[in-house]
C-alpha cells in the first residue's frame, strides 16, 4: 500500500525514488560518508531504510533529541546499543571492550566515565564486518542533532572512522541542513573532515505531476472515491512533501471518499502538527522574534522586508541581530534562502498565512 503511517522499510515500498535509490545504493558501495539531505516527512527514512534494507547495517535514530537542549554521551549510547548487531561474533568482539557488557543477546554500556572509548566500539564493528564479508553502514537518521553534544565533538570520530575502518560507510541523514554543515564544517580548514570527500544527495519533494500520480494510485488501491479538482487543491495545499499526501491518503481512506471538508479538515490537522513542532523550537530559544520572521516570510520576503516588518512589532533591532535570528532559522530547515526568504514546508506557509501564534 501506498499510503503508510511510518517510514517504508523495503526498496519495492518506496514511490518514484529510483534514481535517488541507485545513486545511494552506489555510495554506499564505494564512499566512507554519505550525506541524505532534505525538509522534514520528504522521505529521507524511507529511502534509507530500503536503500539498507538488505545490508549489515547499524541503524541509529537520533529524532527522539530534536526537542532536546543538548544531548550527552550516554544519550548517544543508549540509542547506539539497541541498534547493534545480534550475531555472536558481533557481540564477542564488543564484550572484549572495556565499558562494554554483554549477556545473551543483550548490549550494556558503562555510563559517564566508565562508557567505551566509540572508535573502540567502531573498530569492533569494523572487525566483525571484515570476518563476515561484509560493508557495514552505520545509519544515524537526523545527525544534526549530535550539533548539541556535550563533552567533545562527533566529527573528530567520523575522520578517524573515515581514515581507518575499511569495512563501515556512514550515511548521515539530515533536515536541517545548516546544521549538518555546522556539525561536519567540511569548508573548515580546522575540521576534523577538511578534505575528506562526502557524497552528498539531496532529497527534494516530488514534483506536482508526481504527487498527483502519488495520490491516485493510492486512492485506486483503497477504492476511494475522488474528484480530479479535489486532488489537485490537496497537491495545491501539501506540494510534493510525501510525508503529508500521504497522511491524506490515510485519512481518505478511513472517510472512504474524499470531499472539500475533508481536505480542509486534513490540512488543518497536519498543518497544526507542524506548526506544534515550530512552536516547540520558539519556546526552546525563549524568543517570539523567531515567529514574527516566520509570519513575515508567509508569502516570501526580503531581508529588508523582514527587518521592517520586526521593527513594526518590537522595534528597532540591529543589523546582526537579525541575521542571527535567520542564519538560526535556516539551519533548522524553517526557512529557505534565495532571492526571498520562504518556508519550507507548505503546511507553514498555511499556518503562517493564518496568522497562527504559539
Amino acid at each position: 500500500m501506498l499510503f503508510r503511517e511510518g517510514p517504508v522499510d523495503r526498496p519495492e515500498e518506496l514511490f518514484d525514488r529510483d534514481e535517488e535509490f541507485k545513486e545511494l545504493r552506489d555510495a554506499l558501495n564505494g564512499r566512507r560518508l554519505v550525506l541524505l539531505l532534505g525538509v522534514r516527512r520528504v522521505g529521507k527514512t524511507s529511502l534509507a531504510r530500503a536503500a539498507t534494507y538488505d545490508r549489515a547495517r547499524v541503524y541509529v535514530d537520533l529524532r527522539e533529541f530534536e526537542w532536546r537542549q543538548y544531548v550527552t554521551w550516554d544519550d548517544f549510547y543508549a540509542a547506539l546499543r539497541t541498534a547493534l548487531p545480534r550475531s555472536k561474533k558481533a557481540l564477542d568482539l564488543l564484550s572484549r571492550i572495556s565499558g562494554v557488557s554483554v549477556a545473551g543477546f543483550t548490549v550494556e554500556f558503562a555510563r559517564g566515565r566508565g562508557r567505551p572509548h566509540l572508535p573502540e566500539t567502531l573498530k569492533a564493528l569494523d572487525e566483525w564486518a571484515a570476518a563476515e564479508s561484509k560493508r557495514l553502514v552505520v545509519v544515524i537518521d537526523e545527525a544534526q542533532e549530535l550539533y548539541k553534544l556535550k563533552g567533545g565533538s562527533f566529527t573528530p570520530v567520523l575522520a578517524w572512522a573515515y581514515d581507518n575502518l575499511h569495512n563501515v560507510v556512514f550515511l548521515l541523514t539530515g533536515s536541517k541542513v545548516g546544521l549538518m554543515h555546522r556539525l561536519l564544517r567540511l569548508d573548515d580548514p580546522e575540521s576534523p573532515l577538511y578534505g575528506r570527500y562526502v557524497h552528498v544527495i539531496k532529497l527534494s519533494p516530488l514534483p506536482r505531476e508526481k504527487a498527483l500520480e502519488f495520490l491516485a494510485k493510492g486512492f485506486a488501491e483503497s477504492g476511494v472515491v475522488y474528484s480530479p479538482r479535489l486532488l489537485e487543491a490537496a497537491v495545491d495545499h501539501l506540494d510534493g512533501v510525501i510525508g503529508w499526501l500521504s497522511y491524506l491518503g490515510l485519512e481518505t481512506t478511513r472517510a472512504g471518499k474524499l470531499t472539500e471538508e475533508l481536505l480542509r479538515e486534513v490540512v488543518e490537522k497536519a498543518a497544526r502538527m507542524a506548526w506544534g513542532e515550530f512552536c516547540n523550537f520558539v519556546k526552546l530559544r525563549g524568543t517570539a522574534r523567531y515567529l514574527h520572521i516566520v509570519h513575515a516570510a508567509a508569502e516570501g520576503a526580503t531581508w529588508s522586508e523582514l527587518k521592517r516588518y520586526l521593527e513594526i512589532k518590537e522595534g528597532p533591532i540591529n543589523d546582526a541581530e537579525l541575521s542571527r535570528l535567520l542564519k538560526s532559522l535556516v539551519d533548522e530547515g524553517w526557512l529557505e534562502k534565495g532571492e526571498v526568504y520562504r518556508l519550507t514546508d507548505p503546511l507553514m506557509r498555511y499556518a503562517a498565512k493564518n496568522g497562527w501564534r504559539c
